[in-house]
């Protein structure tokens, strides 16, 4: 189990990327998920290197061990949100010890690194083997085309933060089951998360305070959250 504070765009985020980073680390996590609005109305300042070393000091208040901010595509053409704060991350390393830190950039938004894995959409939305799942390059809005999916399963009724949550827990971070993920950014954010907070995962061994019981020992490969 590793702790964590995550700093998301919306609700997609808040539904899929704890369980993500569960998947890509092959552990349980525990997150604490906060927007992006609610930590500059909390008074991180202006600009994102202000906004990571906030997150950085409440990640450190909360006892998390390591902080994931994701930005999204379609708030932001040109890339600028991610590489302020790959700057301001290496800056910060300059003078202080380095906290785990990972970061993520959606094209256009987390929803697309689900759409996908066409198999845990299928299996998420408990959909026949030959529902046609259209490939994520060939649509405008990922979160609308698996709003749309959602409506046509058995899971109908179901909130889309559920269904998100449940496609989530079941994709797998590989190029066979993600074939676009270097496009949708996939791809770059699972690498942050094993080089940012995959020492923190080998820590969970004999020292881990769940010792032999460690919900890590026992589902190395869940990725629950």
């Amino acid at each position: 189990m590793i702790e964590l504070l995550i700093v998301g765009d919306g609700p997609g985020d808040t539904a899929t990327v704890p369980h993500l980073v569960g998947r890509i680390l092959g552990v349980n996590v525990r997150a604490t998920f906060k927007h992006w609005a609610r930590i500059h109305r909390e008074g991180s300042g202006k600009g994102y290197r202000k906004k990571l070393l906030f997150a950085m000091r409440q990640a450190v208040d909360a006892d998390a061990t390591g902080l994931v901010m994701t930005v999204d595509v379609d708030n932001d053409p040109q890339g600028r949100k991610l590489k302020e704060l790959c700057n301001a991350r290496d800056e910060a390393r300059q003078s202080a010890p380095a906290f785990p830190t990972a970061f993520g950039e959606a094209n256009v938004h987390a929803e697309a690194w689900l759409l996908d894995d066409r198999v845990a959409v299928r299996q998420g939305l408990r959909l026949v083997g030959g529902h046609p799942i259209p490939n994520v390059r060939d649509v405008d809005s990922p979160k609308e085309e698996l709003e749309q999916l959602r409506r046509q399963s058995e899971r109908c009724a179901d909130s889309i933060s559920a269904v998100l949550t449940d496609i989530a827990r079941l994709v797998e971070p590989s190029s066979s089951r993600c074939p676009h993920w270097k496009e949708t950014g996939f791809h770059r954010f699972a690498e942050e998360v094993r080089q940012e907070l995959g020492p923190l995962v080998k820590q969970c061994g004999s020292d881990c305070p769940g010792g032999d019981a460690c919900v890590c020992k026992e589902q190395p490969r869940a990725g629950e959250v």
